[in-house]
């Protein structure tokens, strides 16, 4: 199968590197203004690929910065890419898609509804499929240019699509490749997903250790106190009475990580502290990491929207929004993922999975 990856990032040059080692054929695109971060890989057109995800040197078929070149004729566009980069992918993309395509956005948290929105709103009226995960398939970082290393393998990934109805579509195409699970709305992809659960809170609580620390954190294994930890307890409540009002039975915050295999069951400050892949993490070094950037207005802000308009109070979602927009002097309500990039305001909480289920919308 001849697939593309989008991005330079960890997650992108790990993908890029392990779907050749496991016989696709591979375009990895970066955008021009970044090429120059892995100028390595463009030169050589190879990524080495290290730790417990496997090992070997991948050959790309293609590293370019042209997008027509990259999707043209592609099955399956990967997108493992940050919350606040899809905007700007929409744009990119629209005018270059194929009926027929399969676009997987890893990890989700919604980006499914405003990929759609957005490719629909640039003009897009091909019959294209886009799903989203609930996470990514490895925690991975670049350790050189061009050099990737694996420290865990999620055991399990939440997959859905807009609409829901055509999951299996999407699973069927990839399920060889990852441990994907189909669910019937992007609510159970968008909602069961850690990093919202976990960054905003351990960062914003932990906000002066990090910046006076200057990279010598370890969130997982400092940050993540007791009473830390009481607060992603009070998000994860928000999270669940969110998935309850559209009749979704969500996992919990320690589901989620038991599911993953990233930490074994009990509290969910035991699951966190006793997780071996986790604690090992080193970071954020500062308060413009992604853990703010990212999981603040493309993570929480989603959540606590689908809970405004299925009348589900947020208040600490809400909270940890203002104070974050407050550090990085953002309105993360405006700029985020709202309703309205997600295609869902104005409806309630029948039209709304109706539109999740089937991509209709009730007169």
């Amino acid at each position: 199968m001849k697939v593309a990856v989008l991005g330079g990032g960890n997650a992108s040059h790990t993908i890029s590197a392990d779907l050749t080692l496991k016989g696709l054929t591979v375009n990895m695109f970066e955008m021009e203004q970044f090429a120059g971060n892995m100028r390595t890989v463009f030169e050589t057109g190879e990524i080495e690929m290290s730790g417990v995800a496997g090992q070997g040197k991948a050959k790309l078929n293609m590293v370019t910065s042209d997008i027509a070149k990259a999707v043209k004729g592609v099955e399956v566009i990967f997108l493992p890419l940050p919350g606040f980069t899809i905007a700007p992918y929409t744009r990119l993309l629209a005018p270059h898609l194929e009926d027929g395509q399969l676009v997987v956005i890893m990890p989700g948290s919604l980006s499914a509804l405003e990929f759609v929105t957005g490719i629909r709103e640039n003009g897009c009226r091909k019959n294209v499929l886009v799903a989203e995960t609930g996470g990514l398939p490895f925690a991975t970082r670049l350790v050189a240019p061009g050099k990737v290393r694996t420290f865990h393998i999620r055991a399990v990934m939440a997959l859905a699509t807009v609409p829901g109805n055509r999951c299996q579509e999407a699973y069927a195409k990839i399920k060889a490749y990852y441990p994907f699970a189909p669910k019937d709305t992007v609510v159970e992809t968008g909602l069961a997903h850690l990093t919202p659960l976990l960054h905003p809170v351990g960062t914003l609580l932990n906000a002066g250790r990090i910046e006076r620390s200057h990279g010598d954190f370890y969130m997982y294994e400092e940050g993540m106190t007791p009473g830390v930890v009481r607060v992603a307890e009070a998000v994860d409540r928000e999270r669940l009475a969110t998935g309850a009002a559209l009749g979704i039975k969500l996992p919990t915050g320690v589901d989620m990580m038991v599911e993953s295999a990233y930490g074994p069951r009990g509290t969910l400050w035991e699951s966190v502290n006793g997780s071996l892949g986790l604690t090992p993490v080193k970071g954020p070094d500062s308060l413009s990491s992604r853990y703010l950037t990212e999981d603040v207005p493309f993570g929480l802000v989603p959540w606590a929207s689908l809970g405004d308009a299925v009348g589900v109070p947020t208040p600490t979602m809400d909270a940890l929004i203002q104070i974050g927009g407050a550090i990085m002097g953002v309105d993360c309500w405006e700029h985020g993922r709202n309703l309205k990039r997600m295609g869902l305001e104005g409806l309630d909480a029948k039209a709304l999975l109706v539109y999740l289920e089937r991509g209709e919308r009730l007169a």
